[in-house]
């Protein structure tokens, strides 16, 4: 193990005040641990944005139970669901397996009520949240609620009376009401929703998202109406001279409190137009010399009627989850792209300053922490959605002070992957920074498609802007690829790929892995739409007078061909396929359509798709209602 200087840097009005922590220092830093083999800590710079907004005192303590998770932390063991095999696991103080219970393939994420021991869980595919009962040696399932399409984040009131649960397909934010069941209210959502969290005096929810930018705050007391917040990315003194272009925040998987008024969302801040001093780097994604996409934590000040918000730079690659120990005013950042977690000490705090890093991964095997929670013991369990087990990180010495990264225990295999060993070994590269995939491995290709989705954005490519294309769903029958249809089948698009973000490339077992975890991602769920509407639409796509059959046939919506744009910025498009059309805006290859109603209102910058001029508003809406099903 060795340790590496952590710098936090702090902007004031006066200038830059730079204090430097060296991570060996503290006290209770010094003493000397057993740690197991292939264990890293390291350091990694923080560099905070603004005025830190805490305030002199720690805040007071946030219940587990506010915040949605992957994994929860029941007495000396832990309560997890894992995504891959749709299982609810409960496990003891070593990560061995006690009880299991099926909650549906793709699962969303949990909280679990220690008062009346039930864990309310998402089951993504089947529509539902299972509410079960937890013992300490079983796991049966006690009711279910009915949700809109697609749960995925739940999150307790803190009287217990309430659950908010957002769903990804439908956009809405549900409370239901835990005694019956019954559906409360609802509220309206964006795109891609992720991240939910309750404040601890149940005034207020934010929800965070993968591809809107903002995280949206909820009064919880009176109107039930969101408030988009916007997430920071200006570049402020971080910003290189002659370097620019405009940031946009993307891929918050997360959101959870510290205390009443604070909220913490982990995102990535994109630039995927750059230049500097008028060049452009044309063999890299953004046109740029800096890497294009870096990783943030914003820091949100709700206090009264105002928010404020600093955000501070981290090392930690895609941070899909994080958890706050209230007892030690300690923030877990876990990522997932880096594979490792990160310490904030001091975090609801003015004092705030950077703990240690430390590396999850054990040899060759990558853990993937896709989840982070804390006993009450102020240990720090990880899920490892790679490697499907618990790790339990030890951050508190025995006299209760924070201290060095210490490995206490790694858990066993809890259960076997819903993949094949190719399939997964794929999903592995792709979530995972390296240097075959991109330049001194900044990116991995998760970077811009969480989830197999995209991130909304459209990217500077060898002089040329392109659009973030779909990938879950649209990958099998659906050749050529690239939006110039340059590429023959999707080993040879990889292959590219990898070439235009300056990966050294993957071998031909490689790229066949993760082919074949790309091709068996599933579509997207398709949100809930009038039937009446979709009838009508479906017929007016079938319609001769639209023509949109011409080129968007078959089971994939796609006639494999290309062809000729008016005003488009490419000789030729290939025929995208129109699955998963709702979860992918913007439309073109150029995404110059927000919406799909800009689309078929000719709004957008490519011409002559088809001869919708004449739709009336009442058909652009069903025919809208019927391209959201596909």
């Amino acid at each position: 193990m060795h340790m590496r200087r952590s710098i936090l840097s702090v902007l004031v009005p006066a200038g830059v005040l730079t204090t430097t922590l060296v991570a060996g220092a503290h006290p209770a830093m010094a003493r000397k641990r057993m740690v197991m083999p292939d264990f890293e800590v390291q350091g990694r710079q923080f560099s905070l944005a603004g005025r830190p907004i805490g305030g002199l005192k720690p805040a007071t303590a946030t219940p587990a139970h506010l915040t949605a998770s992957r994994i929860a932390a029941v007495g000396d063991g832990a309560l997890v669901v894992d995504a891959d095999s749709g299982q609810l696991m409960l496990t003891d103080n070593l990560g061995k397996s006690i009880a299991q219970l099926a909650i549906g393939n793709n699962a969303g994420l949990l909280s679990y009520d220690d008062a009346t021991q039930r864990a309310y869980v998402a089951d993504r595919n089947g529509n539902r949240i299972a509410v079960v009962k937890v013992t300490p040696t079983s796991l049966s399932l006690a009711t279910a609620y009915a949700t809109p399409t697609e749960p995925y984040g739940v999150a307790l009131t803190p009287d217990r009376k309430a659950l908010l649960v957002t769903t990804i397909a439908d956009r809405q934010l549900v409370a239901f009401d835990t005694t019956t069941g019954r559906q409360l209210w609802k509220a309206a959502l964006g795109r891609e929703p992720r991240g939910l969290a309750i404040s601890p005096d149940g005034t207020r929810a934010m929800v965070a998202y993968l591809a809107t930018g903002t995280v949206d705050q909820f009064d919880l007391l009176e109107t039930h109406r969101g408030e988009h917040i916007a997430l920071s990315t200006s570049r402020g003194a971080r910003q290189r001279r002659g370097v620019d272009g405009d940031a946009f925040a993307r891929g918050a998987f997360a959101v959870t409190f510290m205390g009443d008024h604070q909220a913490v969302v982990p995102f990535q801040r994109e630039t995927p137009v750059q230049s500097r001093n008028g060049f452009e780097n044309t063999g890299s994604y953004g046109g740029g010399f800096e890497p294009p996409i870096v990783h943030e934590l914003a820091f949100v000040s709700l206090e009264g009627d105002r928010t404020n918000q600093v955000t501070a730079q981290i090392g930690e690659h895609q941070p899909h989850a994080l958890a706050w120990d209230g007892a030690h005013d300690a923030l877990y950042v876990a990522g997932f792209g880096t594979d490792s977690i990160m310490q904030v000490r001091n975090a609801s705090q003015a004092t705030i300053v950077q703990g240690v890093s430390a590396s999850l991964t054990s040899g060759s095997e990558k853990c993937g922490p896709d989840g982070v929670a804390v006993t009450a013991k102020g240990d720090v369990l990880v899920w490892c959605s790679f490697t499907r087990n618990v790790e339990k990180v030890d951050f508190v010495d025995a006299k209760g002070e924070l201290a060095t990264a210490t490995k206490l225990n790694s858990g066993p295999t809890l259960v076997a992957s819903a993949m094949s060993k190719t399939q997964h070994e794929g999903m592995v590269m792709f979530n995972s920074t390296s240097t075959q995939i991109s330049q001194r491995g900044g990116l991995a290709c998760a970077s811009c498609h969480p989830d197999g989705r995209d991130d909304g954005l459209t990217w500077r490519i060898e002089k040329t802007e392109l659009q973030t294309p779909l990938l879950a769903g649209r990958l099998v029958g659906t050749h050529p690829f690239k939006w110039d249809g340059g590429d023959k089948d999707l080993p040879t698009s990889l292959t590219t790929t990898m070439k235009r973000l300056g990966g050294t490339g993957l071998d031909k077992d490689q790229t066949t892995a993760l082919a074949a975890y790309l091709e068996a991602l599933p579509a997207p769920r398709t949100p809930t739409r009038d039937v009446a509407a979709v009838t009508r639409g479906k017929q007016l796509f079938d319609s001769g007078e639209l023509g949109c059959r011409s080129c968007h046939d078959g089971p994939n919506y796609t006639d494999q061909d290309k062809h000729k744009f008016q005003s488009a910025t490419l000789p030729e498009t290939k025929t995208p396929s129109l699955i998963g059309l709702a979860a992918s805006a913007p439309y073109f290859h150029d995404g110059s359509a927000a919406t799909l109603e800009a689309l078929l209102r000719d709004r957008g910058a490519v011409h002559g798709m088809a001869e919708t001029s004449k739709l009336s508003d009442a058909q652009v809406s069903d025919l809208t209602a019927f391209l959201e099903t596909l």
